[in-house]
């Protein structure tokens, strides 16, 4: 991937899950990146870990301030947004507005403020945004009634800033990835529903078919071949899992 080499991209949501991921195959292939996050110390573990590739900045990610102060000071040639809540999953009847509207005063904030901060400095043509969303985005399941909505918006969202971005050069894709018990949110989410189900973490992950799982570590290396493989390029969105990536006019929703 020596066309990454020596490029910077910034990654939101970067300290830790899927976004660590990323940034560890970024900076393995030679970028520098700027890993936006809460977490300090696990900045700062990547950090030492990354031979200088790394500068973490540790901040509220859903701050359109922040937003706008890192990338108009990185100009990255590649933006990926991971960063989301951790969320509270139960039925609707048991949510109030504060905890139904959780993911989306998060996710999609930090979604919009991240991909517009990029298309209004703009990026430099040839450049990529990867937004992140989830196979949830078409579940029925119902501890999902706020989540799922959230990533459905997410790749919607995608969608239109793609058509928005391509007369600037600027190419937008979306990872839907499947739960997976790899990351700390996914395991929650495991957690919570086998809790509210009355089964093991076991079952539930048979139930939804999520093993073998999904990795951080395949979820970054998804990420750098699709900025960089011209085969991925046509499609805006991929389904992510342990056998790969799925364009999503493949997927059955």
């Amino acid at each position: 991937m020596s066309q990454l080499s020596g490029k910077t991209a910034v990654v939101v949501g970067g300290s830790s899950g899927f976004g660590r991921g990323v940034v560890e195959a970024l900076a393995g292939a030679g970028m520098n990146v700027v890993a936006v996050g809460r977490d300090r110390d696990k900045l700062g573990q990547l950090e030492a870990s990354s031979g200088g590739k790394v500068r973490g900045v540790s901040a509220d990610a859903t701050s359109d301030i922040v937003a706008a102060k890192v990338i108009e000071q990185a100009k990255p040639a590649v933006l990926v947004i991971t960063a989301g809540a951790t969320g509270t999953h139960r039925p609707t009847r048991l949510h109030t507005w504060d905890t139904f509207s959780e993911f989306w005063n998060t996710d999609m904030k930090i979604a919009f403020a991240w991909t517009r901060e990029a298309l209004l400095l703009p990026l430099e043509k040839g450049s990529s945004i990867v937004i992140g969303s989830s196979t949830a985005a078409w579940s029925g399941f119902p501890l999902l009634g706020a989540y799922a909505p959230t990533k459905a918006a997410a790749w919607g969202f995608a969608r239109c800033v793609a058509g928005e971005a391509e007369p600037m050069g600027i190419r937008v894709h979306c990872m839907l990835p499947v739960l997976t018990p790899d990351t700390d949110m996914g395991a929650d989410a495991i957690r919570t529903f086998a809790g509210r189900m009355g089964v093991s973490e076991e079952a539930v992950i048979e139930r939804m078919e999520l093993s073998p799982p999904l990795t951080a570590k395949a979820y970054g290396e998804g990420v750098a071949q699709l900025i960089t493989d011209p085969d991925t390029h046509n499609e805006v969105g991929y389904k992510i899992d342990s056998s790969g990536m799925t364009p999503m006019s493949q997927v059955s929703t």
